[in-house]
């Protein structure tokens, strides 16, 4: 059932979408609100026992389940998914990418799942090539950072890599809407734009406030953006 929010609160409190409105709380709520959508999305999901299907029920305070019938325990699981920003060998252009769910203009880092028996490194490799057909410099890939994302079940683990920005684009269009090299001035002028840009009616309004503005990307609070930024500080 959709949950309700109590008359006496109907004036102070509102529901919104974890995904997009997490990055503006503070670095504790944000942890918080990452947590507890991580836990929700795993008791919604986990019915039933992985083992024999029977029910399982919650127990040590709902970080746990146990299988009604053959007591098999499990506990919540984090797919790793690599999230990388692609430069170009000379520091100056970054390869960002926009997916259908993004709203006009808003494009972003590139990201996937790790496959089983692949290195993050492997998959960082594997998905750039799959997503915009080309091959990143070998030995390029560095590690940056991690940020839970329960959406439903995701760990995203950050890195940063090169790539020969003069070999043409081949988009899978299944996966991204448009893909392209942006300059080291596109991005810092994206960069000034404020407030959760991933919010289609965010992204909209700042695009009727400049509409020469080329280019938007996430906000500051979500690590595709912690990747640009620490690209913009070199």
């Amino acid at each position: 059932a959709t949950p309700t929010i109590p008359t006496e609160l109907s004036n102070s409190y509102q529901f919104v979408d974890t995904r997009t409105s997490a990055p503006l709380f503070s670095t504790l709520h944000n942890a918080l609100a990452l947590h507890a959508s991580a836990y929700a999305q795993w008791q919604r999901r986990s019915k039933h026992c992985p083992q024999c299907g029977a029910p399982q029920s919650l127990t040590d305070h709902g970080t746990k389940l146990v299988c009604t019938a053959c007591q098999t325990p499990s506990w919540p699981r984090q797919d790793p998914s690599m999230i990388a920003v692609i430069s170009s060998r000379c520091r100056q252009k970054l390869l960002l990418a926009r997916s259908p769910r993004h709203a006009e203009r808003l494009h972003t880092t590139l990201a996937g799942f790790v496959e089983a028996g692949e290195t993050f490194e492997d998959a960082v490799r594997r998905e750039t090539y799959e997503e915009v057909g080309i091959r990143i410099d070998a030995d390029s890939v560095r590690y940056i950072g991690s940020q839970p994302w329960p959406f439903p079940q995701s760990t995203m683990i950050g890195f940063q890599a090169t790539a020969d920005d003069e070999v043409e684009l081949t988009i899978d269009e299944t996966e991204i809407v448009s893909a392209r090299w942006f300059s080291r001035e596109e991005v810092e002028r994206a960069a000034r734009v404020e407030g959760p840009t991933m919010q289609k009616a965010v992204a909209e309004k700042a695009v009727k406030d400049d509409p020469s503005i080329p280019l938007l990307i996430p906000p500051k609070g979500v690590i595709a953006r912690k990747l640009i930024d620490q690209w913009l500080s070199e």
